[in-house]
Parts: structure tokens; sequence; C-alpha cells
């Protein structure tokens, strides 16, 4: 799991970086609001902790940013007691907030929490005879295995992510693709989509005309 850390105090995340990774967390941070979402865009984040007072954007503006993609659980980090903070973040799709000072055994119980909650358990995905394993990249149809490859699991990975939520093509490249490797013309995405459908009879893979694609599952 990937969390993006944005704090403008060096010395709180720095702090926050070391104690989160001893816990097996992937930590990506970011000094101001122009930087989180620079990151925000380049990387898959699973959770964001994220503090108000920032330099550039603060963080209810890049929070509003953030919705305008994901629906990923965001954790405000703040120093005020200020009711009308509390409301901008809540009214802006937070899922909570934790006052400075905080205790990092208590960040860590709301860090699990939220995890659980938005993902649970995404390393097995099942629809109608289809099962897919993301920790082992391998997927089947009827109990018979299906010849896959990497990039389609993890475009169908992004979906399951956010669904029932529309994505472009490019909101899929810029979270699935890494920065080392080679980006491809948005339309490969449709390649990759008939693939799946194919292969693994996925009809909960819609197509948003002029958009793009989102997973439907009742």
């Amino acid at each position: 799991m990937k969390i993006l850390v944005v704090e403008d105090d060096r010395v709180i995340r720095e702090g926050l970086i070391e104690y989160l990774s001893e816990f097996g967390y992937e930590i990506i941070d970011a000094k101001d609001g122009k930087e989180a979402l620079e990151k925000f865009n380049k990387n898959e984040i699973h959770l964001v902790l994220l503090d108000i007072l920032l330099p550039f954007l603060n963080g209810i503006e890049v929070l509003k940013e953030i919705r305008k993609k994901s629906k990923l659980p965001v954790l405000m980090l703040t120093a005020f007691n200020d009711e009308e903070y509390k409301i901008s973040a809540f009214s802006s799709l937070a899922d909570g907030y934790i006052e400075k000072p905080f205790s990092l055994s208590l960040l860590k119980v709301r860090i699990d929490s939220l995890i659980t909650k938005h993902y649970g358990d995404q390393d097995i995905f099942k629809y109608n005879d289809t099962e897919v394993n993301f920790k082992s990249y391998s997927a089947s149809y009827k109990g018979k295995v299906i010849d896959i490859n990497a990039k389609e699991l993890e475009i169908l990975k992004y979906l399951l992510k956010n669904k029932k939520q529309a994505l472009t093509r490019s909101q899929i490249i810029d979270n699935v693709w890494k920065e080392t490797e080679e980006i491809p013309f948005d339309r490969v995405i449709d390649v990759y989509i008939k693939e799946l459908r194919k292969k693994l009879h996925l009809d909960c893979i819609v197509t948003i005309r002029n958009v793009g694609y989102k997973l439907e599952l009742e």
C-alpha cells in the first residue's frame, strides 16, 4: 500500500515517513500542495495524509483536486480547532481528520481502519465464473487458467479500486504506467479493455461514450 504524506513541516514529515515505513507501507512525500498533486498524478496512491496549511495550494484545495479523480481515503492533519476548517474538509469529502499533536499509534489505527474499509481483501477478484489473483498475477475462467499479461490485470485492478467511477483513458495510463515505462497512446487502452472482456468475460467493464470506462458491479 502506498501512502502519500503531505506535510510542510520537515520534522513531522520525516517522522511520519520513518514510523509508517516500519509497518511495510510505501511512503511518497510532498512538502507543498503543488508537489502533492504532481506526485498523486504520477503514482498509484492508496491513502493520503494531508495537512491543511500548505504552501502554494492548501490542503482543502488539494483535496478538491484529488476528488475530481479518485475516492481513495484522505485523512486530514490539522493543528486547528476551527470548526470552519473541519466543515470545509468534510464538504470536500475527506474521510476524517486528526488534530496535532497526535499519537503515532493512534494515527496508524486510523490509517489501518481506512485501508480495511476502502480496500478490504483486494488480492482476489471474483465475477461470475472468473477469478483473478492480483498477488500472483494469474486468472482463470470456469477453472481454466487464462493467459493474461500484467498490464491487463493492473488496468483491471485500477478499475476495481475506482468502481462505478468513469475513468478516462488518460487517467488509466497515468495510474497504471510508471514513469520509467514507455507511455502508450490513449487508444491502446481500448485494446487492453477488449482483451479483458474477451479473455475473462468481464461484461461489467462498461464503455462510457466520449469519456472512457468504468467497472459496474451489482
